[in-house]
C-alpha cells in the first residue's frame, strides 16, 4: 500500500491542519490508527526508514509479526496518557540507532483513535552516557586498586621498620619484598593508563619473536612461582634461529605481560585444583602470521561474559583488578591489524589466541 493510495493527512486527521510544520522537525514524526498502521509520516521519518505509510510500526521499526512488548503507544491506547522509551532500529541504509520515544493520544469526539510517535535519535547522547558511566566505573575500580596498593605499602614500610628495630634481617627481606611488589604493581598501572590515554601508531621495526617471548615470560616466572603456578612455553621451532617479524616490540610485550598476569591471577584465584600451569604458546601461521596463545587452567570466566571481556573496563577481580590489562591486550591487536579470541570455561580455564600480521 503506497503513500499515493492512502488520505493525506488533512483527510485522514483533521485534527491537524497542514503536515508542512511536522515536515521540519528534525525529529521521526508519525501518526497510527488503533491497529498500529501508518497513516502518515513525517520527512524525517521517510528519510530515516523509508516511505511506510499503510504498513504496521512493528513491522517497519522492529521488522516484527506481532506488537513489540512494552510498546509505549499500545499503552498510551490502554490509559490515553504520554509514554516514553528508549528504542534500538534500523533506518533504511541499514545501520542502527537508538532513538527516543514519546507517544500521545489522539481523540475524536472524546475517543482515542489514534496516536502519534516521535522519535528522536539519542545515538550519540547514548554513546557519550555510556562512555561517562564507564569513566565513572574505570575511576571507582582504579581507586580501590589504589586504595589496596597503599595498604601493601604500608604493610611493606611496617615489617620493614619492625626489622630495623629488631635487627631481624628475615624481616627487612620479608617486607623488602612486600614494598617492591607493590611498587611494580604502580608502575604497571601507570604503564596502561598512559598506554590507553595516548593514541599513536605501532612503532614497527624488525624483531626476534623468540626472545621478545622468552623475556616476557621470564619476568613472571618469580611471581608464578611464587603461588605455585608451574610456567611454561610452548615456541614453535621455525620462530628459532633469529627468526624476524615487522611489529612494535614495546606494544607485544605489554601485550603478553598483560595476559600473563591475568592467567596467573585466575590460578592464584582458584582454589579448587592442586597443581595450576599457564602456558605461553607462539607458533608460525601461513601468510607469515604470528599466533600468540595464553593459555591456564585457573578459575576461568563464565561463558555467557566471554563476549565482553574487550567490550568495557573488564575484570573479574572486583577491587583486585582495574580492567585496563584487556584493554591494553585489544588496543595493541587492534593497532597491529590482528585479532583476538578468547575461549573460556568456569572452573576449567580460559584460553587467549591473538593472531598478528607480521609483513611491513
Amino acid at each position: 500500500m503506497g503513500r499515493d493510495s492512502v488520505p493525506t493527512l488533512v483527510e485522514a486527521a483533521p485534527w491537524v491542519q497542514t503536515d508542512q510544520l511536522l515536515d521540519i522537525v528534525p525529529s521521526a514524526i508519525s501518526i497510527q490508527d488503533r491497529s498500529f498502521r501508518i497513516i502518515y509520516a513525517n520527512e524525517t521519518f521517510r528519510r530515516l526508514l523509508g516511505d511506510r505509510v499503510g504498513e504496521l510500526c512493528y513491522a517497519v521499526y522492529k521488522g516484527r509479526s506481532e506488537v513489540c512488548l512494552g510498546c509505549p503507544l499500545a499503552r498510551t491506547f490502554q490509559d490515553g496518557q504520554i509514554h516514553v522509551s528508549e528504542e534500538v532500529v534500523q533506518t533504511l541504509r541499514g545501520e542502527t540507532i537508538q532513538v527516543a520515544v514519546q507517544t500521545a493520544p489522539i481523540r475524536e469526539n472524546g475517543a482515542i483513535v489514534g496516536g502519534m510517535e516521535v522519535a528522536t535519535d539519542i545515538s550519540k547522547t547514548a554513546e557519550t552516557r555510556h562512555e561517562l558511566i564507564l569513566l565513572g566505573q574505570a575511576m571507582a575500580g582504579m581507586a580501590h586498586y589504589i586504595k589496596n596498593i597503599l595498604t601493601g605499602l604500608e604493610g611493606g614500610v611496617f615489617v620493614v621498620e619492625e626489622g630495623l628495630n629488631s635487627g631481624d634481617e628475615r624481616l627487612l627481606r620479608e617486607g623488602w619484598g612486600m614494598v617492591r611488589r607493590n611498587i611494580e604493581r604502580v608502575g604497571k598501572l601507570s604503564r596502561d593508563q598512559l598506554y590507553c590515554s595516548r593514541e599513536r601508531a605501532p612503532e614497527r621495526r624488525m624483531v626476534e619473536v623468540a626472545p621478545l617471548i622468552c623475556e616476557a615470560v621470564e619476568l613472571y616466572r618469580e611471581k608464578a612461582a611464587a603461588v605455585d603456578v608451574e610456567l611454561l612455553t610452548n615456541i614453535d621451532p621455525r620462530l628459532g634461529g633469529g627468526w624476524k617479524g615487522w611489529m612494535d616490540a614495546e606494544d607485544v610485550h605489554n601485550l603478553l605481560t598483560n595476559l600473563l598476569s591475568n592467567a596467573v591471577d585466575a590460578c592464584a584465584f582458584d582454589t579448587d585444583k592442586e597443581h595450576h600451569w599457564v602456558q605461553v604458546g607462539a607458533f608460525l601461521e601461513p601468510g607469515g602470521q604470528l599466533r600468540l596463545e595464553v593459555a591456564d587452567n585457573g578459575r576461568g570466566i563464565p561463558r555467557e561474559l566471554c563476549g565482553e571481556v574487550f567490550t568495557e573496563m573488564f575484570t573479574t577481580k572486583g577491587a583486585g583488578g582495574t580492567g585496563l590489562g584487556l584493554l591494553v591486550v585489544y588496543r595493541v591487536v587492534c593497532a597491529h591489524g590482528g585479532d583476538i579470541a578468547v575461549l573460556s570455561d568456569e572452573g576449567v580455564g580460559t584460553v587467549f589466541n591473538v593472531i598478528l600480521p607480521l609483513s611491513e
